[in-house]
């Protein structure tokens, strides 16, 4: 498991929704050991993850409950996540024990993505979030102009 944490005026700070989780679960003064690297570029990671976290949130809102050998289907960011990833050309195929092939995302990992590749991958993020969220259908349209204006702001913030 990778986390993304920042350094911070008292210390380590989580950097990523996932990685707060994480630390909540966490009781004050347990030793966590880390393996300390730093990443290619942290900041453009943050704003990957914000952009993808607010068409999560416009297409959970959106999204029907449906029913599955009677339990309820509920949106899950995870799920998402790896969907947009694949939906954008960032994946490869496995084959399970029932011999059915499934397509899994490629992974976000630091040490599996180049800086030009994860690029590439942000810039196939903003085509498949304006076709498949910000379209008009689920929300207004937005132009992707407004797309990143809005990914810069939510990485001003994150900053």
């Amino acid at each position: 498991m990778e986390l993304l944490f920042t350094k911070g005026n008292t210390g380590l700070v989580p950097a990523s929704d996932e990685a707060r989780e994480w630390l909540d679960k966490k009781k004050r003064g347990v030793a966590i050991m880390v393996e300390p690297r730093e990443i290619r570029n942290g900041a453009f990671f943050r704003k990957w993850w914000a952009l993808v976290k607010l068409g999560y949130e416009y297409w959970e809102g959106s999204a029907q409950t449906i029913e599955y050998k009677g339990h309820a289907v509920l949106p899950d960011f995870d799920r998402f996540r790896k969907d947009v990833i694949i939906m954008c050309g960032h994946y490869h195929p496995v084959v399970g024990i029932k011999e059915e092939v499934r397509i899994e995302p490629d992974s976000l990992r630091w040490s599996q993505m180049d800086e030009g590749t994860f690029e590439k991958l942000y810039e196939a993020t903003i085509r498949v979030l304006l076709a498949r969220v910000f379209n008009g259908k689920i929300c207004p349209a937005w132009t992707e102009e407004q797309l990143r204006e809005v990914a810069e702001k939510f990485l001003e913030f994150a900053a």
